[in-house]
């Protein structure tokens, strides 16, 4: 009967713990999540570093071909755009550097892809599915609908006006039939009698006075009537 350990081993595929092999063999191989990004940036670090020997070795061939014009022109070349002057006014000079000065691009090319290009993309996904993410909702929550709070079911007291409110709104209503008795008057007076629109809508604008000024003295004797 096999106890402890031995148990443990019979069930494992080589016999023995998950990492070794067979018969002492080589561990078996571990792969971590980070070992592709970290290939690219070894890639892209190469590719850099191969560019800027290339573009240093061109410039170097660049001034020993300018020495053989003169001496303006081998320090024109360490200025910039000089190299590009000098390559146009001596093409068969410039002729020794171009392979090395063609092999930069390819090299910053893959440099861009491999490094800050692949990182960008990376940042670039993590924040679209950040972004597109839906928000978390628990079974606990109640999702309550933004807009007028719901009335109460209880009873709805009615607050009267006082007899000194009454008074007050009776006194403003007698101001303002005052100024609406005195608009009525200048209205009467440049009316004509021809004009039977106007005539019309002065009597039915009258009739609504008179409704008011009667409601406002019945307010009036009312309030006289209490108790003061």
């Amino acid at each position: 009967m096999l106890v402890g350990r031995d148990r443990l081993e019979a069930y494992l595929p080589f016999g023995g713990s998950p990492t070794r092999g067979r018969l002492g063999q080589s561990p078996l191989p571990v792969f971590h999540g980070t070992s592709p990004a970290q290939k690219c940036g070894v890639l892209a670090f190469a590719f850099l570093v191969i560019g800027l020997l290339c573009a240093t070795i061109s410039r170097i061939l660049l001034v020993i071909a300018a020495l053989d014009v003169s001496a303006w022109w081998t320090l024109g070349v360490l200025l910039p755009f000089g190299p590009l002057l000098f390559r146009l006014n001596y093409p068969d000079l410039a002729r020794s550097s171009r392979l090395l000065r063609l092999a930069t691009i390819p090299c910053f090319f893959f440099y861009l892809v491999l490094g800050p290009g692949l990182s960008y993309k990376h940042h670039l996904s993590k924040a679209t599915q950040v972004g597109s993410a839906q928000p978390v909702h628990y079974g606990l929550e109640t999702h309550k609908p933004r807009g007028k709070p719901s009335k109460s079911s209880g009873p709805v007291v009615e607050l009267t006006p006082n007899i000194e409110e009454r008074r007050a709104a009776n006194f403003r209503e007698f101001q303002r039939l005052y100024a609406w008795n005195e608009a009525l008057k200048l209205r009467k007076r440049d009316l004509l009698r021809s004009d039977t629109e106007g005539n019309r809508a002065y009597d039915l604008e009258l009739a609504q006075y008179n409704a008011a000024l009667q409601k406002a003295n019945g307010e009036k004797s009312a309030l006289a009537a209490l108790p003061k």
